[in-house]
């Protein structure tokens, strides 16, 4: 019997009179090498040409096993248990040093920036020594630096599409998250991007939305009518002119507040009318109503509000029953029932007014009116399929 090895990776290795007698079966008895893998249990023929190979180059020698017999000083890496006490406080200034730099990140380190740390210690320190301390391999750090300097086609897209963001960001005053940024690219360009790949472009390049603050709460005023709540949270309308929402916010300005009042419809969130007034009045309300009134056609319309005096007065009541507009009002205290119109005025604020500084009164109002236009006609909302709330009407309608 011919003596057969395994080796504790699960290899089996062979004698050298094995692989003599295979051999001598390929070229004395002239067996082909798949019936000689048949005959002796060699799982591929690609060995025993291999050993005719080096028969052939090294006569008998060449069939002894080379593994693990390798002398030479450059392969492999040097193991040694024991070191001189200059090299080991040089391994601690190595370890010293990595550390420093992993720490300035201050936060996780990827492998990139591992790879990126490593070669700017590479000059004072062995690579293998930093791949350790890295948890890397060498194999990986050295493919990384093979790579620097090509430039991939997915990365020449990235900085199409950084550019993109960049100019959507400009054009939007840098109100647009990554949702409404790939809904930006993809009508501007006609290019679909994934929105993850979005929010991380978007994270290289330090771009970020404005965050909307928080409205401050307002004391209730003392009631006179006061409306049930018909509409009920329920914001859904499936035609224009169904249900409108109105409600006042303040802007501040130079110390002082301007007064906003506007009112939406929620079949496509429009704002249809709006005034601005230096005081919070019941005038101001009348004259929004009014303007609604003049350019809809407001019959049997419902028009949901807080229960704000000016919404509690009877002129106002007055003014809606004349108009065969049906009044509906938040519970006390609850301004969630009136949420659609408070998200308008947080995105308003944030997007708008709180971005430049105005000098003049008229500066402020200009601003508004150009918001009002961008909102209605050119700022996209998920809800309306990433159209603006004027172009989804006409689409409906078409």
């Amino acid at each position: 019997m011919f003596e057969t090895k395994q080796t504790p990776k699960g290899k089996t290795t062979y004698s050298v009179e094995f692989k003599w007698r295979a051999v001598q079966m390929y070229i004395e008895e002239g067996w082909g090498y798949k019936r000689i893998c048949q005959e002796l249990g060699i799982p591929c023929t690609k060995t025993i040409r291999l050993w005719v190979k080096r028969y052939h180059e090294h006569g008998l020698k060449g069939l002894e096993e080379r593994r693990g017999t390798s002398k030479s000083p450059f392969k492999g890496r040097p193991r040694k248990k024991e070191c001189s006490l200059e090299e080991e406080n040089r391994r601690l200034k190595a370890e010293n040093d990595y550390l420093k730099k992993v720490t300035r990140a201050g936060k996780e380190v990827k492998p990139k920036e591992r790879f990126s740390i490593i070669q700017e210690l590479s000059n004072t320190y062995p690579i293998a020594w930093l791949c350790q301390l890295a948890g890397v391999s060498r194999s990986g750090y050295y493919r990384w630096v093979n790579r620097q300097g090509i430039v991939t086609e997915k990365q020449k897209e990235n900085e199409q599409i950084k550019q993109m963001i960049l100019e959507c960001h400009q054009k939007v005053n840098g109100i647009y998250g990554y949702y409404r940024v790939k809904a930006w690219i993809k009508r501007n360009y006609g290019k679909t991007v994934n929105h993850k790949r979005v929010y991380r472009l978007m994270k290289e390049l330090g771009v970020q939305a404005k965050i909307r603050r928080k409205k401050p709460k307002y004391k209730a005023g003392k009631e006179n009518i006061v409306a049930s709540n018909v509409l009920n949270r329920d914001f859904a309308a499936t035609a224009a002119n169904q249900k409108w929402v109105t409600d006042i916010t303040y802007v501040p300005f130079q110390g002082t507040y301007l007064y906003l009042s506007a009112i939406k419809d929620l079949y496509n969130n429009e704002i249809i009318a709006y005034r601005i007034s230096r005081s919070n009045d019941l005038k101001l309300v009348i004259e929004t109503v009014k303007d609604a009134i003049k350019k809809r056609d407001a019959r049997g319309v419902l028009l949901h509000s807080d229960q704000g005096s000016q919404y509690t007065s009877r002129q106002y009541h007055q003014l809606l029953k004349a108009h065969h507009i049906i009044p509906s009002m938040s519970r006390r205290g609850n301004c969630l029932d009136n949420a659609c119109m408070e998200n308008f005025f947080g995105h308003l604020k944030s997007e708008m007014v709180d971005l430049p500084t105005f000098e003049t009164e008229e500066e402020m109002i200009e601003a508004i009116d150009q918001y009002m236009y961008f909102y209605n006609y050119e700022r996209c909302q998920k809800k309306l399929d990433y159209l603006s709330p004027v172009e989804y009407r006409i689409a409906q309608a078409a």
